[in-house]
């Protein structure tokens, strides 16, 4: 790859997927210092001034992102000034910064897959924030990528695909909220749609913007609970079936901060990049085995 980028983030399981993806093609990144005193806003500058990156990915807060339930204020604050700064600096040197973006910036009201043309309606806190982060990378930076996500599954014990495997797990019988609606992406297939789009913005491909990434195909969270019951089983973590009781979204906690559709249309990233969305059934497997050692 001709470009210097800047990953901030290669700690996070998205960022180690990323590099390993890229390091089967011998592709290297420029990265910042050690993790415990990367986020400060204060060395973006001398990161920038001293590594000169042509382009930087952030993924900084991946795991706030994607992965917790709720983040406190302090960590709310963090990000956005973290992501503030950032995006200041690369704007004054007219830099290339990509970002990831969430289906929180969405109400959820809509009954179709969101477009990168919908208005930003941000459901909390967290969705506030982002939706900011959006607004002002897209305002501020003309050299800028935000790729959106729907619900990106991973390993860690307090991310959203083992919450849901804790649960099934836990007890035979599970409630569980009906018509919640998204495009469960296996991190590997996020970092590989990551990986192909920075790929062909390193060919001067200038197509700068907004773009959603949703796997194949849209599921309810119910439809993904019974694929992962289904997987569970096969790998002796369960002994049968969970019964899934549905109960009433609204009523659920994740109403107060998640969309209740958080369906995505992928076809502008496919236009633009010709990158194919998989079918996220097909990676359940690997993201469900023991991590290795």
């Amino acid at each position: 790859m001709r470009k210097r980028v800047l990953l901030l983030g290669h700690e996070s399981l998205l960022g180690q997927s990323l590099v390993t993806q890229a390091a089967a093609e011998d592709i290297e990144f420029l990265l910042p210092g050690t993790p415990s005193d990367a986020w400060r806003p204060d060395a973006i500058d001398g990161w920038l001034d001293e590594l000169a990156p042509d382009a930087v990915i952030n993924l900084a807060h991946y795991h706030q992102q994607f992965q917790l339930v709720t983040a406190d204020a302090e960590q709310m604050a963090a990000q956005r000034q973290f992501s503030e700064r950032l995006i200041e600096s690369c704007a004054q040197r007219d830099m290339l910064l990509c970002m990831l973006s969430n289906t929180r910036v969405f109400s959820g009201e809509k009954n179709t897959p969101y477009t990168e043309k919908d208005e930003l309606t941000p459901v909390g806190a967290q969705g506030a924030v982002q939706a900011a982060l959006d607004q002002l990378l897209v305002r501020r930076c003309k050299r800028h990528l935000l790729l959106r996500f729907s619900w990106l599954l991973d390993q860690s014990p307090d991310g959203l695909l083992m919450r849901l495997v804790n649960q099934l797990q836990a007890s035979q019988r599970v409630a569980l909220a009906e018509e919640w609606r998204g495009n469960p992406t296996p991190l590997a297939d996020a970092a590989r749609v990551l990986l192909a789009v920075i790929k062909q913005m390193d060919c001067d491909a200038e197509l700068y913007g907004v773009y959603h990434y949703a796997s194949v195909e849209a599921s309810s969270w119910i439809s993904l609970a019974k694929s992962l019951g289904q997987e569970l089983l096969s790998l002796e973590r369960l002994s049968e079936d969970p019964i899934i009781e549905p109960v009433n979204y609204a009523d659920q906690p994740a109403a107060q901060f998640e969309p209740q559709n958080a369906a995505l249309n992928g076809r502008r990233l496919l236009f633009a990049f010709g990158i194919k969305p998989r079918a996220w059934r097909a990676g359940l497997d690997d993201i469900l085995q023991p991590p290795a050692a």
